[in-house]
């Protein structure tokens, strides 16, 4: 087969395009969705802070970009309810809204295991829910949802994160495998320790899990949100049109062990 040049040309192009990005005010969810606008796409950045989804919207628009705000609480299905009636159409999704919080699991408070699990796990079914019915309805959509290294492996102290993560990558091979003949790819990006405000708040409390991680990472070092950039791109694109139910890790090979 011959490769025509504009096909490479526009693999990557996500000009006409919608993309929802929960969580999109801050640490990964903010460096999707600005790099989501680079590549053409209009975004609407979802976040339970208004403030932060601002932020990241006029930086958007400073750069060319086309972008909107809009607060959303991703344990709560009516507000995702309400985003999807504000759109004409929606082609991306990327659930990166999440939280943690490190404590022995013998000592796990039970509230914080339930936010933990509603926002990561629970949250992140409920967006596929709402937003790939619309993508369903037109038989095309790109999902990618925020997994983990913790999806595989496991943790010191983390008991409640692994649980959502080892969900999220579940739920994503399920969608996929239930989606796909109706044109919906679902796909899933599994981070290592990136260095983001979530992570320093949690080592603030706890360092022994980042310890733990470090010492297993090859690369050395923390990723920098820029990084996981182009995996969000590459799998919202047409350049992934044949993946679909894939965890893409993003770990500094940490998965090589």
């Amino acid at each position: 087969m011959k490769m025509k040049s504009e096909h490479v040309e526009h693999l990557f192009d996500l000009s006409g395009r919608v993309a929802v990005v929960t969580g999109g005010g801050g640490g990964l969810g903010s460096a999707i969705a600005i790099g989501l606008a680079g590549a053409g796409a209009s975004v609407v950045v979802l976040d339970i802070n208004q403030e932060l989804a601002d932020n990241v919207v006029q930086e958007i628009r400073s750069n060319g970009g086309e972008a909107r705000a809009m607060t959303c609480n991703v344990t709560v299905k009516s507000d995702f309810e309400e985003v999807s009636r504000t759109l004409d159409k929606i082609d991306i999704l990327v659930n990166s809204a999440g939280t943690t919080s490190r404590h022995a699991a013998e000592d796990f408070p039970e509230d914080i295991y339930d936010r933990i699990i509603a926002t990561n796990l629970k949250g992140s079914f409920m967006s596929c829910q709402i937003f790939g019915r619309r993508m369903l309805d037109k038989n095309s959509g790109s999902i990618i949802n925020m997994a983990s290294i913790g999806s595989s492996i496991a943790y010191p102290h983390t008991t409640a994160y692994l649980q959502s993560k080892g969900g999220v990558a579940q739920m994503t091979r399920s969608l996929a495998l239930e989606w796909i003949s109706r044109g919906v790819r679902v796909n899933a990006i599994a981070p290592s320790l990136f260095d983001t405000p979530l992570v320093r708040a949690s080592e603030n409390k706890v360092q022994l899990t980042s310890d733990f991680i470090m010492a297993r990472t090859p690369i050395g070092r923390k990723g920098d949100p820029l990084e996981v950039v182009g995996p969000a791109i590459f799998l919202a694109s047409d350049a992934a049109s044949m993946v679909t139910g894939h965890l893409l890790q993003v770990d500094g090979g940490y998965l090589i062990n």
